[in-house]
């Protein structure tokens, strides 16, 4: 990989990751005043945890190819077939629920899970834009 896209990409990866960070340090510290409010804040809370989870995974999973992989073409196309797998699913769980009428037993799960794919798809539309201005 060309020093240039390796360093921008960490660096990327470093300000997502506080970024990330201090968004759930802020979630921490309104704890108080959502558990005492209404239940729609809490359900929010819910769905800002799962959000985070996503972008905490997404950070994770290319911080790891970032390290592992050091030809550029390799961690493009390792990066790349991420990136649709992601997509794939986050576009299943979307299309799912924007067809749900009722939602099922399991609808929690579900919802927890979309929420998570979002906070990755957030991430992943941040590096693509990185990785498409080096090409």
């Amino acid at each position: 990989m060309s020093q240039g896209l390796i360093d921008t990409i960490k660096v990327q990866l470093y300000d997502l990751n506080d970024d990330m960070k201090a968004a759930l340090s802020e979630l921490n510290q309104n704890k108080q005043l959502v558990i005492n409010g209404p239940d729609s804040q809490l359900i929010k809370r819910g769905f800002d945890i799962s959000y985070y989870q996503g972008q905490k995974q997404a950070i994770d999973t290319i911080t790891s190819l970032v390290e592992q992989i050091d030809v550029e073409a390799a961690f493009i196309q390792r990066y790349t077939t991420f990136v649709q797998e992601e997509t794939q699913l986050y576009e299943k769980y979307l299309s799912k629920f924007n067809n749900m009428d009722i939602p099922t037993q399991d609808f929690n799960d579900f919802i927890a899970q979309y929420y998570k794919l979002k906070g990755t798809q957030s991430i992943l539309t941040v590096l693509d834009t990185t990785i498409n201005e080096h090409h």
